[in-house]
Order: C-alpha cells, then sequence, then structure tokens
C-alpha cells in the first residue's frame, strides 16, 4: 500500500484522468450477470443461434458458436428465462435469482420438434447452493427472506451476518471495527452522515429487493471502508400494481425490568416511604430547607412543612403515564407503471411511535418516520433514467428508545437534558443514467445528494434561555444515621435543568457525488469494469459547549475523489477479481503552522501586534490499494476462496460534543482568550493521514445437500488509527488536537449453515470467534513546548493490550406450511412459523462479564429469541391478507449485569449473590437505600407485537 501526498494542482492531472472516464457512470452497486450453455438433448452438441431472452424486459442474447450466451446488467431480481430456436421446444426457465455483482448460470437442454417453433416446456430453475465465482465473504438477503424473518429493523437483519456483532462497549462492529467503517450504499449512493460517517439504518425494510453484505473481501469498486460494505438495492416498479400495507400494535406495559419509576405502590423508591408523606417532613425539619436554604429547624425558616411537603408533591408528579402507553407503526408499500409502461414507481413509508422505554423524558411519545422512492423511465435504444431517493426525522429524546443508567433514578422528575432538546432530519437522493451500448458493454452515470441535519436546543417550553445558570433542585437534605447523603433523596435536581444545559448546535451537512462505470464483456472469459467517483462537501457547522465557552461556527468544504479498475476472469477451475484503485481526499482548509500558538494569539499579545497566524493551504492525500479476489472450485460442491486487499478510509471531518477529545480533520472549536481573541479549545489535525487497513481471507464453502456449510478465516491489520493529542500552549493552556497514534489488527473465524427456503423450511446457524490486539504509538499523546514548566504526568499507554470479542451464535428456523395443506380442514394451511436466536457467550477476559470478588463467577451467556407466527389467507385474483404475532425475547431471558453489584452492599448481600450464581439481588444498599432493580439486567423483557398486512396486486385482474 502507497501512500503519498499531493500537491493542490496535481488535481488537474486526476481530472484529466476524469475526464477520459466520463464514458463510464456509477459506482458502487451493480447488477448482475446472467450466462450459459445450451446443448441439444439427444446429442449434447452445443447449439448456436439460440436466442435466449429475459421475460418481460428488452435483455437477451444469442447462444454463440459453443452454446455459449451471457447477458449483462440484470438488476437483482426473480426472473423467467427463455430460450428459443427454430425446430426445438422453446424452453422458459422460472425462478431464475439474479444478484448483486454475482454471475448466475441459467443452461438449457433443448429436444427437436417437428413443428416451427415447436412446444413450449416451462420448468423451475434450480438455484444451486455454491456461488462459484464469490471471491469474498458475502451474504445476500432477498426481500422473500427478509419478509419471513421476525424482524422490523435494519439492526436486527444484520445481527444473522458472521462478524457482526456488539462489542463490550455496547457499540455494533462489523469484524471488530465500528460503523463509520463500513460504506452503506442505497442505490449506489452513500447513506451516512457526511460529517462523522455515521450510517442510515432506518430503510423501510419493505423497500429493500436485495442487501448484499460483504464483511471482507470487497473489489476495488468500493471505498471509504475497511471494514464491510452493505448494499442495498430497492425495489423498483413492477410492470402491474402491487400494494402492502402492515399494522403493528405494541400493548401497554412496563418496558423495562424492575419497578416501574411511577409505581408508588412498593417501598422500592425512598420518597414513597418518605417525602410523599406529609408526617415525615413534620417529624425531620432537619432535612429539608426553604428556598432561602434555611432548614426546617430555623425560626427564620419561611416554609412551614406543610408549605415543604406542598412545593414538593407539586414538583415531583410523574413526567409521562409510560407504562399505560402503546405503540404502534404502520408500514406501505406501493408500485406500478403510470400514465405510460415506460415510466414505473416504487415508493414506501414507515410511521412509528412508541413511549420512552425509561418514562423520564421530555416527549410523551417518540415518532420516527422513514420513508423511500424510485422511478424508472425506459428509454428507446436500451436507455434508462432511475430517480431515488429516502427520507427520514425523528423526534425523540434522551432516553427514549434504550436504557439509561446514568440519569433515571435521580431524575425521575426531571428531564436529564443538559444534551438540550434533539432534532434529526435525513435525506438522499440520486439520478441515474444508464445506457446498453451493444449487448457486451454499458455504462452508468450517477449523481447524488446526501443532507443530515442534527440539532440539540433548550427545550420548547422552557422559560429559561441558553444563557441561564440556575441550577433548579429541590429542597431536599435526607441523609442516613452517619449523616450521609441518602441516594436519590438528598438534594434531589427537578424542572427543567439536570445542571443547566452545558451543549447545543445546529450542523447542516451535504455532500454531493458525480461517479461513473464502464462494464466491459471482452469475451466470455474476461469482464472489466473501471469507474470514478468526485464527491464535494458543504458542512454548516454550529455547536457551542457552555462549560468551557467554546465554539465552533464555521463552514467547511472539503473534497474526496476515487478512480479504479476491476478485471473478472472466470475459468472452469479459477475465478479472479483483480483490481487497483486510487482514493484521494484533501479537506480544503488551512494547517496552523506552530501548534503552540496555532492562532498566533499569545505571540502577537506579547509583540503589541495583531494576530497573523502562520497557515498554508491543505494538501491532497492518495493511496493506491491493490485488491485481490480468488475463487477455486475443487468440485461441483467445494469452493475454496482467498482474497487480500489494503484499504484506505480518511477520518471523519468533524464530529459532536463539548470539545474534550477529537477524532477529527477538521473541528475549530474556540475560546475566548485572556486577551480577548480566540484560542483553540479542540482543533481538528488538518494534515491526519488515512487510516490504513490490509485484509486477508481464507474460505471454504461446502455444499452439503440441503445446506451449505462455509468456514472462513480472516486476519485485518490497521495502522494509522486516530487518538486524541492534548497540545500545551506558551501559556501552559492545553487544546486537544487528533494524531495518527494508533494501530490494532483483529482476527476471527465464522462458520455458518445456511438453508434457503425451499419447501417447508430453511434457516440457519452461524457462530463468530474474534479478538484482537490495540497498540499505542507515534504521535505522542501530549505535546509542548520548550522552557514550558508545567508538569505532564507519564503516559502509560503506550504498548499493545488484548482486545477480546465474545463469541456468539445465532440461529434462524423457518417452517411454513403451503396452500394446499389440508391438514384440520386447511386451517394450517399457509402458517409461516420463523425463530431467531442469539446466544452471546461471557469472556473471562471482558471485566463486564465477571464478578470479582474472594471467587471470580463468570456470568450467565446472554441469549435473546424472536419469534414470529403467521396465517396468510388467499383473497380473490392472488391478494392475500395476513395476520401474525411477534415475540421479541420471547422467552424472557435476563442479561445479568454484574457491574451493579460493584456498589456499596452489606457482605451477607455479596455473598447471598455469590452463592445464587448470580441471580439473587438485595432489597437494599449498605446505607439502607432500596436496591436499584432497574439496572439489574441489560436487556429488556418480553414485548408482544400484535399485527396485520394486507398485500393487493393487479396482475391477475389485467
Amino acid at each position: 500500500m502507497m501512500c503519498v501526498r499531493i500537491l493542490p494542482r496535481s488535481l488537474q492531472i486526476i481530472c484529466m484522468l476524469l475526464a477520459i472516464l466520463l464514458i463510464t457512470a456509477t459506482g458502487y452497486a451493480s447488477n448482475g450477470k446472467i450466462v450459459g450453455h445450451i446443448v441439444d438433448e439427444k446429442t449434447g452438441d452445443p447449439l448456436p443461434g439460440v436466442n435466449v431472452v429475459v421475460n418481460n424486459t428488452s435483455m437477451g442474447a444469442a447462444t454463440d458458436a459453443e452454446g455459449d450466451y451471457y447477458i449483462l446488467n440484470v438488476p437483482p431480481g426473480s426472473y423467467e428465462v427463455t430460450a428459443t430456436m427454430i425446430g426445438y421446444k422453446q424452453i422458459t426457465k422460472t425462478d431464475v435469482n439474479v444478484n448483486i455483482n454475482h454471475t448466475t448460470q441459467v443452461d438449457f437442454s433443448m429436444s427437436e420438434t417437428v413443428l416451427e417453433f415447436g412446444d413450449a416446456v416451462t420448468v423451475v430453475a434450480e438455484r444451486p447452493l455454491i456461488e462459484v465465482d464469490k471471491t469474498s465473504s458475502r451474504v445476500i438477503v432477498e426481500s422473500a427472506e427478509i419478509a419471513s424473518r421476525p424482524v422490523s429493523q435494519m439492526t436486527d437483519l444484520m445481527m444473522s451476518i458472521p462478524g457482526i456483532d456488539y462489542n463490550p462497549s455496547g457499540e455494533l462492529t462489523v469484524r471488530m471495527g465500528t460503523l463509520d467503517q463500513v460504506a452503506f450504499m442505497i442505490d449506489g449512493m452513500r447513506a451516512r452522515n457526511p460529517l462523522n460517517s455515521q450510517p442510515y439504518f432506518n430503510i423501510n425494510l419493505m423497500a429493500i429487493e436485495e442487501l448484499e453484505i460483504i464483511t471482507g473481501g470487497f473489489d476495488a469498486e468500493y471505498g471509504e471502508a475497511q471494514s464491510g460494505v452493505f448494499n442495498i438495492i430497492t425495489r423498483g416498479g413492477p410492470e402491474y400494481y402491487t400494494g402492502t400495507v402492515e399494522f403493528r400494535w405494541i400493548p401497554p406495559g412496563k418496558p423495562h425490568w424492575g419497578t416501574a419509576l411511577y409505581d408508588y405502590s412498593t417501598e422500592r423508591y425512598w420518597e414513597n416511604t418518605h417525602a410523599r408523606h406529609l408526617q415525615w417532613w413534620i417529624d425531620n425539619p432537619n432535612m429539608w430547607v426553604d428556598p432561602e436554604g434555611r432548614y426546617g429547624t430555623n425560626p427564620e425558616c419561611a416554609w412551614t412543612p406543610e408549605a415543604a411537603y406542598q412545593y414538593y408533591m407539586d414538583t415531583h408528579q410523574p413526567l409521562t403515564d409510560y407504562t399505560e402507553r402503546s405503540g404502534y407503526q404502520v408500514e406501505f408499500a406501493l408500485g406500478g407503471p403510470t400514465f405510460t409502461d415506460k415510466l414505473r414507481f416504487f415508493v414506501s413509508g414507515r410511521y412509528r411511535t412508541e413511549p420512552p422505554i425509561t418514562g423520564n423524558a421530555y416527549r410523551k411519545m417518540g415518532e420516527w418516520i422513514d420513508g423511500t422512492y424510485k422511478l424508472s423511465y425506459h428509454f428507446t435504444g436500451n436507455k434508462t433514467l432511475i430517480l431515488s431517493g429516502y427520507y427520514n426525522r425523528d423526534y425523540t429524546c434522551h432516553g427514549m428508545e434504550y436504557l439509561d443508567f446514568v440519569g433515571e433514578y435521580g431524575n425521575k422528575y426531571a428531564y436529564y437534558d443538559y444534551a438540550g432538546y434533539p432534532e434529526s432530519r435525513r435525506n438522499g437522493q440520486t439520478l441515474k443514467f444508464i445506457h446498453n451500448i451493444r449487448r457486451d458493454t454499458y455504462y452508468e452515470l450517477h449523481l447524488s445528494r446526501v443532507s443530515s441535519y442534527e440539532s440539540q436546543t433548550e427545550f420548547p417550553s422552557d422559560t429559561s434561555d441558553w444563557t441561564s445558570a440556575d441550577i433548579q433542585r429541590d429542597y431536599l437534605r435526607a441523609t442516613d444515621e452517619q449523616g450521609i447523603a441518602i441516594p436519590n433523596a438528598w438534594d434531589e435536581i427537578v424542572g427543567m435543568h439536570y445542571v443547566g444545559y452545558w451543549y447545543r448546535k445546529e450542523d447542516f451537512d451535504t455532500d454531493f457525488t458525480f461517479s461513473g462505470k464502464l462494464v466491459s464483456q471482452l469475451n466470455k472469459k474476461w469482464q472489466m469494469r473501471s469507474g470514478f467517483g468526485l464527491t464535494y462537501y458543504h458542512m454548516d457547522r454550529y455547536q457551542e459547549a457552555r462549560a468551557w465557552e467554546a465554539v465552533e461556527d464555521k463552514i467547511y468544504n472539503p473534497y474526496e475523489g476515487n478512480v479504479w479498475w476491476s478485471n473478472k476472469l472466470e475459468f472452469e477451475g479459477l475465478i479472479m477479481n483483480l483490481g487497483l484503485r486510487y482514493d484521494f481526499y484533501n479537506p480544503n482548509d488551512k494547517i496552523y503552522l506552530n501548534p503552540f500558538d496555532p492562532l498566533d494569539v499569545l505571540t502577537a499579545e506579547a509583540e503589541g501586534r495583531e494576530p497573523n497566524p502562520e497557515i498554508k493551504p491543505t494538501y491532497t492525500f492518495g493511496q493506491l490499494s491493490p485488491r485481490i479476489g480468488v475463487s477455486h472450485p475443487i468440485t461441483d460442491k467445494s469452493v475454496l476462496h482467498f482474497n487480500y486487499g489494503h484499504f484506505f478510509q480518511r477520518a471523519p471531518f468533524g464530529e459532536y460534543g463539548e470539545g474534550g477529545s477529537t477524532y477529527s480533520i477538521l473541528t475549530t472549536y474556540l475560546i475566548s482568550s485572556e486577551f480577548g481573541e480566540e484560542e483553540p479549545r479542540s482543533l481538528g489535525n488538518r494534515e491526519l493521514k488515512p487510516r490504513k487497513t490490509v485484509a486477508y481471507e481464507l474460505g471454504i464453502e461446502q455444499d452439503l445437500g440441503p445446506v451449505l456449510m462455509d468456514v472462513t478465516a480472516y486476519y485485518k491489520d490497521r495502522t494509522n488509527d486516530i487518538r486524541t493529542v492534548s497540545v500545551v500552549m506558551y501559556n501552559e493552556q492545553i487544546y486537544k488536537t487528533s494524531g495518527n497514534s494508533d494501530y490494532a489488527d483483529a482476527k476471527g473465524v465464522e462458520f455458518s449453515l445456511r438453508r434457503p427456503l425451499r419447501g417447508f423450511w430453511g434457516g440457519y446457524l452461524t457462530y463468530t470467534w474474534e479478538t484482537g490486539i490495540n497498540g499505542y504509538s507515534g504521535d505522542p499523546y501530549i505535546i509542548y513546548p520548550e522552557g514550558v514548566t508545567i508538569q505532564v504526568s507519564q503516559d502509560y499507554n503506550i504498548g499493545d493490550y488484548l482486545s477480546y470479542m465474545r463469541p456468539n451464535l445465532t440461529a434462524n428456523l423457518t417452517l411454513a406450511t403451503p396452500s394446499d395443506f389440508s391438514y384440520l380442514g386447511g386451517l394450517l394451511s399457509n402458517v409461516q412459523f420463523s425463530i431467531d436466536y442469539y446466544v452471546s457467550y461471557p469472556h473471562k477476559q471482558i471485566s463486564s462479564d465477571v464478578f470479582q470478588d474472594v471467587v471470580n463467577i463468570v456470568r450467565p451467556a446472554n441469549k435473546n429469541a424472536n419469534i414470529r407466527v403467521r396465517k396468510d389467507l388467499n383473497l380473490f385474483k392472488g391478494n392475500s391478507a395476513a395476520f401474525f404475532i411477534e415475540l421479541e425475547n420471547a422467552f424472557n431471558d435476563k442479561w445479568h449485569n454484574v457491574d451493579i453489584m460493584e456498589g456499596d452492599l452489606k457482605a451477607e448481600d455479596r455473598a447471598r449473590y455469590i452463592n445464587s450464581n448470580l441471580k439473587i439481588y438485595p432489597e437494599t444498599m449498605k446505607n439502607g437505600a432500596p436496591f436499584k432493580d432497574f439496572y439489574k439486567y441489560n436487556n429488556l423483557p418480553r414485548k408482544i407485537i400484535f399485527g396485520m398486512a394486507v398485500n393487493f396486486n393487479t396482475k391477475n385482474g389485467r
């Protein structure tokens, strides 16, 4: 792998190269290819001149002298392929499935007939389990499989893929790489936040025609990724009208373990038995104060016990009735032709609303709105124009969708709101032009726009504004016998503020991408592809951290691009994907040359002049990355694959937060200095080198008859990872920047068994084991100029340390009965049962998996089962309805939180916890306060969802 820096004027050369490629078109999402061999059924001789067409499309080919044919640029989906020749029976093969970047083999054996065109024969195409041309770790999930699974969110679907799991910190990872290292594509458009590369996962599952997940070995077509590629092709409009409407209802109930936040019938919370009773205020005047801070025992106290009690009750009303509210989701999809059959459409939408999981939220209900659309126009002359896009808007707030292990108990009656009131909008549009120049060559052009809006501001009904520094608290001063403050009783914070608003932002980030690709089948064995991409960013940033009085208010316009070349060579016993990719980026900003006074404030003040910082323009980083993938079919049932590649990815351009750390390139967080000028609080490193990964993979696939077995081992070596660096300035003040200081490797073994849903059953079983090393070298943690006398602590985080992932097992079993299943009078016909099962095994080297005491006890495995039972009813003319029940965490499994037992507990309670094998939790803490049973488990209890769906189409009514 070669990393170079190019002066900005060298971009002229790059632009000239791109101009040469302008006959090409869009990168990323490739269609598939159909190939085949046609012979005489009786003699086995190849048949030249056979016409092969993909029914209901304009795609087709004719066999050559050796009886071979190929059809390029076939969109993913299920097709009928027909072969015709004078003197032979016409043959149509149905259920021919075409996948992204995959060659589908469709062979024919034709028999002679005395008729001119012969009789017509229809057969169902057999789909082999083995993909002989697969040179990477790739899983294809088609729309039919998505519909059969007990999932409603993309993240649930991802968990079935080997190598994808949550790390010990709770982050979703792909082969131990975080999600910003993943390329998430929707119809060739990179759907992510342009600022920090976080992907958009909320796409409607109904909109997906096919999902391709590559966790290793992605070829030169894909960039800006180190850990994986998620490639989504959305559904297009069919030749007839089709639609689906689905409704899900979640009954009311307590969505978490333990005692409900506002359950006053128990003694779980201190105020239930104390502060919510007037007699306590009368009996304990030494434990409360008036608004001036005078205790109830003080003769000058402005409050009587009755007044203090009434104020407490008025300000401690429940925020929500979250246990009494139900949730629901409505999703629809509609597609078909328009006023002309050349123009077809497909749209989908989803509205979801649920109460907050923890109850202590500003919003009574969370709301999520998502939608997609696609318009395709087919011109004469093998040209197609496609417009597609997505939209998302969230109405949420802190603690809405997840357990908050920081703020619930101390803030049952106050919004945990120092982060402010959030708003989020995301959308993307892409325009794609496809031109089949001839049967062996086509190109695409692609123009896309991706936008993300994020804000955090004051709450709409808040009477105090951002500048208010008041901290609203109640007037309790409750202590135990030793004078120690009682948890969740002393000086509890109420009202609109936790500790005031500490952070706010308004961020509007957009990227514009023009890309292209040319695909040419040079001969039957060699397909060549080349492409390019150019992306220009407009990032309008405002964020403010009040604790430091730091502000970032700036517009950035970085740019990046790529050119790539890839070859697919297909021989009888060897398939190779060989490619080269060149990526480059430029922050398009300025480099501050003096790190110890980057804005020249200190030096200018000392010299009595205006600041004039030393700067120079940023330069362009570039890297050439080779990609090699090899597949070796040992037999028709065994395939060995190997891949090797270099992968390039810049750091995030920016990030959100108060500036306490930075891992970005362009952050410019400024504070006011003692001289009235601006100094950095955090300053992204414009010279930050790109992150690099070198990856290797070896795997074998074996057709075991009904199932496909895959065993893959991988190794990834990462360098130039990002760390936060502290810089001491001349005045001994410190700001944060970023540096290329870290490295890591990851290795793992993935095992899977898969069977597509055929006949009565289908499913999968996967097991993943991973481990790695993280290391620190390169740029130091802290740098300072000569002569500065500030005491700098010794940094001990140098060298390697092992990182661990929990081994995990995932499984699915889907059972389906046919429509003619007559048992019990047909009651069980068209019934589908599906279960997803997940097991995360504890690791004794992960501290949160082990309860450490006199003896160390490893917690039980985390388990989860999601189940769906669905009954379909056939209506008229191919229309249908369905009713289903889904269970999330169907068996009510509990994920033990051993960290909660590390607190101040009685010795006998700890002993009882150990002797019960981590099952019996205490009732009280050592100081007598109730034990926080809310925290006992890290997951959520069983959730029941009832649903119904209606499907319609006009295929049989036309």
